[in-house]
Parts: structure tokens; sequence; C-alpha cells
């Protein structure tokens, strides 16, 4: 996204009538013609009121009920560029691309962008022609943008998901916790803390590493009335799936299906599909292509449900998704919150259920494990690449984990060593640019001291506590669960909306509509076969993995990958007659989907 495209927004300024609150009109008018809102929700206004004023705000609020407009539209009022810290790059375009539709002057650099578009983008923020500008906390060390600072007016900082700056959130992120001594770069401009999930103690430690000072703190309730939440305990696998299906016919609309495990997706998925219910995946080991193809055709539709892990839904902006199914134990509450807030966002009644398998706690529990590395095994890792020398340029992550024996890819206990190493400057460059090398020594009392104590896997593992606690719990009321780990006010009038205070099966029958189907009978036709040209012709992606194909109206297999768009669509097609897999140009072969229900 070029800052002179024909379709930028138009170089207004920003308007100058202090003091401002939420009851002037240049607010109000803002709120009504730029975002198109009527009146504040919840404490909206209330938060934006301290943002006007100069101050420092700590606000947690539900996914979904608008923590952005509290930083998005003082950023339109005061002059000044509102600096917006957020964890992904995934995000940011869709975040940027939604602004600059309404008019906002907003943009991003991170390194999904050229290094001339970098500094493009920070010279028309230089000139002052950007209010709002979006960087992940690595971009702070980064010589082009540490070079760019001191010449850009920024005059807030705004956090989001600032669990990831707390050692005890569940998200915690090395260079997410530097963000205080960041803050001192900018000058200690006033700061914007926003997060969906954070615990007394988690609000705490993001008050106190971000240096806030006397700041408004707004912690409201961490989910909306019109979520019901469930847990079906299941004693198998095949019982799982059968919850799955019946959940996924009983609900139509757009639905999630989460899973801790790329392989069970995968299973899930076939098994659905022999059911005849045909549904899209979304994982890491899915193309860049094939993700982004998901996700749109998730986005453009009324009825696809997806089966995800859960990097699916993070800057998902879809108000009618209609039920969030979990079929695999989260790792803590306060992840279960972020995830079933995907849901209903619209306001409608939406479903939101964990399929609880106590034997699934293990595969959490090993997770947890491996999302913490001891202070040890850091300078492990250190001392193996420093005794590598020069011999280290021509390494990469596979020979380290040989070297430490690490046998399971999903143990990240090396990907997070490594952070670790490149946040303190021990390290340059990465092994994915090739160009990775020891900067200088380490010094091991330079890594945090709950490296070292063990404290932080022990908090770790008595979170995933507090989650099975919450999946075993059969009388007390769900809300009244998450309102005390969030230490939150609870009244008896909120006793509602979950499987321990009503009939859930009741409930699904009173507020659910019924997906519609198709039936097998019908599955196949000629109604519910499409070529890869009439996909096309309709602007679509034509197929994906799991789907079922004719090819040349006599081989019929299964897709077992996509690759390329368009005229360079490639798959790779497994055949039924003799499981072999061969690559088919669309172009070339007359391939049909034989679709089941959708």
């Amino acid at each position: 996204m070029s800052m002179d495209s024909d379709d930028d927004p138009p170089n207004s300024r920003p308007l100058e009538a202090p003091p401002l609150d939420t009851r002037s009109e240049p607010v109000l008018r803002v709120l009504r013609e730029t975002f198109g809102l009527e009146a504040f929700r919840g404490r909206q206004a209330e938060a934006i009121d301290a943002v006007l004023a100069g101050r420092d705000v700590l606000l947690t609020m539900p996914t979904g009920a608008g923590k952005s407009l509290v930083y998005q539209l003082p950023a339109l009022l005061v002059e000044g560029i509102t600096l917006v810290v957020s964890p992904l790059i995934a995000l940011m375009k869709d975040q940027v691309d939604g602004l600059r539709r309404r008019g906002i002057r907003a943009t991003y650099v991170n390194s999904s962008i050229s290094g001339r578009e970098r500094a493009k983008r920070l010279d028309a923020a230089r000139r002052g022609e950007i209010d709002l500008l979006f960087i992940t906390p690595e971009r702070f060390r980064q010589p082009d943008f540490s070079a760019a600072l001191p010449e850009l007016r920024i005059t807030r900082l705004a956090v989001d998901e600032a669990h990831c700056i707390s050692q005890w959130g569940h998200d915690f992120r090395p260079d997410y916790s530097r963000l205080g001594l960041y803050r001192k770069q900018l000058g200690g401009v006033p700061a914007i803390a926003l997060t969906a999930t954070a615990t007394p103690e988690v609000a705490d430690d993001i008050a106190e590493r971000l240096e806030l000072r006397d700041p408004l703190i707004l912690r409201t309730g961490i989910e909306r009335a019109n979520l019901f939440m469930a847990v079906t305990e299941v004693n198998s696998d095949e019982e799982k799936i059968d919850v799955i299906l019946e959940r996924i016919l009983e609900i139509g609309g757009p639905g999630i299906v989460y899973s801790a495990l790329i392989k069970d997706l995968e299973l899930m998925h076939t098994e659905l599909l022999r059911r005849g219910v045909q549904t899209l995946v979304y994982h890491g080991k899915l193309s860049a292509e094939e993700r982004r193809e998901m996700q749109e055709r998730f986005m453009a539709s009324d009825r696809h449900v997806v089966l995800a892990t859960n990097a699916f839904g993070m800057g998902v902006d879809k108000a009618d998704i209609r039920f969030v199914l979990h079929a695999q134990i989260p790792r803590t509450l306060e992840a279960w919150t972020q995830e079933v807030g995907r849901a209903g966002r619209d306001g409608k009644p939406s479903w939101c259920e964990l399929i609880y398998f106590p034997e699934d706690i293990a595969i959490q529990n090993t997770f947890v494990r491996w999302a913490n590395p001891t202070l040890e095994y850091v300078v492990m890792v250190y001392e193996t690449m420093a005794a590598w020398g020069e011999r280290l340029a021509i390494k990469d992550e596979d020979d380290l984990r040989k070297e430490l024996l690490v046998k399971e890819r999903r143990d990240n206990r090396i990907g997070i060593a490594l952070k670790w190493l490149e946040v303190l400057g021990v390290t340059r460059g990465s092994f994915e640019t090739h160009d990775l090398e020891i900067a200088r020594a380490l010094d091991p009392a330079e890594l945090p001291e709950f490296l070292g104590s063990g404290e932080k896997l022990d908090d770790d593992l008595r979170a995933l506590l507090a989650m099975v606690e919450f999946a075993k719990a059969d009388e007390r009321p769900r809300r009244e669960i998450l309102a005390e780990h969030f230490g939150l006010p609870f009244t008896a009038e909120e006793a509602f909306g979950c499987d321990n205070t009503e009939d859930a099966a009741a409930w699904r029958a009173e507020h659910m509509e019924p997906r519609a189907v198709r039936t097998a009978e019908t599955s196949g036709s000629g109604d519910d076969q499409r070529t890869s040209s009439e996909d096309d012709e309709r602007g679509v992606q034509p197929f994906q993995r799991g789907d079922w194909v004719k090819v040349d109206d006599r081989h019929l297999g299964q897709v077992v990958k996509v690759e390329g768009t368009g005229r360079a669509l490639r798959l790779t097609i497994e055949s039924i007659g003799d499981f072999r897999r061969r690559t088919v140009d669309p172009r070339r072969k007359r391939v049909v989907k034989i679709e089941g229900t959708t």
C-alpha cells in the first residue's frame, strides 16, 4: 500500500478544539461521520475522556466490545501520531485497510513491505501526514525505525493485546516486556494499554512494566451476555467427533472449531467430510496462499465452518460467527475467553462449547513445559551456537534441534531461547535469513529471573489447572468462575447463559436455527459439482485440502496439497485407486469437485 496511491484518504489535518471530551460536538461528529456510530458503548466514553485529557489508561474489555475506538478516535482529534503496538504482522494490513476505508490517515511499518516502502511511509509520518502508525514491538530494535523516532511527532502510545507485556500473561512476548524502556525513548508520552484478558496480577504487572503514571484503570466484564457457555465431557475421540458433527448440524451460520494439534484438525476434516459435512481448514502447515484463501472464504460466507488452530481468529472481524467449539481444552481461561469472544459480535445469541476429553490435558501439559525453557537451557542454546564459530553461517534451526536432541518440532524452547538472545542483543540476524551471528557474549545474569526460578512454569501449570476446574465444574455458574478468576464483581443477576444454570439443549432449540444441509443422496449431483473454470469465473479459489475430486471423469481422488492461484494453480491429488500422488494442472485436465454439505 503506497502512501500516494489513488485511493489514499484525503490529507486532512486533525481537528483542534481543546479541551475536548465525549460530550463535545467535535468528538460526537467524528464518532458519527467517521466511525458511523451514534453513541458510545459500555465505558468507552470514560476511557476516551481520559485519553483526551492526556492520562495513562489501562483498559480490559471483552473481545469485540470496541477497545480500538479508545485510541483511534482521539488520534483524529489531537495533534501528533498515535503509535500503535500490535502483536502480529498479519493483523496490521486488515486493521489499516479498514481505517483507511473510513478516510483515516493510518499506515503500518513492518517486515512485510520493502525497505523502500518503509522509508516512504516513515517520511510521510515525518511530514505529519499520518495519525495512526502501527508496528510490532520488535520494530523498535530495527535501525531504520530507531533512527527515525526522534523526527516523528509521537504524542501517544497504544499497546494492543497488552497482556503480552506481563510474564504472567497467557501470551508473554519478550519484546513486549521492554515497552517501558521504549516508552522512555518516546519521551514518556501518555500510554493506553488494552486487552480482553487480564487478571489483577497481570494488570498490576502491565502497569508496572509500562510505567503507567496514575492511570485510569477500567476493568469491565470479560464476556458478553449473548454468549451461552457449555462443556460436554466425552470418553473418546470418536465421541468428540459425534458431538462436533451434531453441533454443526444444529447451529446454522459460520462457526469455528479450535484444536491444538494440526493432525487432529486434518483427521477431523476427513471424518466430517466422510459424514457429508465439508469444512475449511486453517493451520500453520498450509501455504500462505491456502491460509489467505481459507480466511477469505470464511469471511465472505454466511455458513462456512473452519477447523483451526488458535492462530485463526486474531484480527478476524466477522460479526455473525454463531458458534465457537473447542475440540481440545485450551491452556488457560484467558485463551478460552479470548477465543469464545469471537462469537456473536453482532449481539445475537451464539454458542460456545468445550468438548472436554480428559486425556487432552496431557497435550496442554506438554505444551506448557515446551513453552518454558530454563535459564540453563537458554545458556546451552547460546553455548552451542558460539561453539559452532564460523560454521554458524551454514547452520539452521534443525541443526540446533539435532545438537540439543530435540525430537519434537512443537517443542518451542529453542525458539523462545533464540528470541531472548535476539532481544538482549546477543545475536543478530536469523536462521531464516541465513545471516545469524553472535554479536557479543552472553552474561546469564542478563536473563530474566523467572527463567531460573521455575516460577513461571509453576504459574502456567496452575493456569492449566484453573481451566480444568472450569471444565469439570457442574454446579457453579460459569460466569461466576470467570469473574472470580479475573477479579471482577459478580451478582446473582449474572447467573445465566451456561449449562450449569439452564438446559443447554433447550437453549439451542430456542435460539439457534438448524443448518440447511444437502443430503448424501444429492451430494455429487450435477448441482453439487463445479469445475475449476467455473470457480475462476466467480473469482474464488476452487479447491482446498481434503476436497474429493474427479479427474477427466475417470479418476477419483482427494486433494492433499494446493499451490499457486489462477493460471499457476497446481493440485496434488491422491488417487483412491492406487494411493499414488500426482500433480495436476486444472487447466490441462478436467477436475471436478464433488461436494458434500458446505
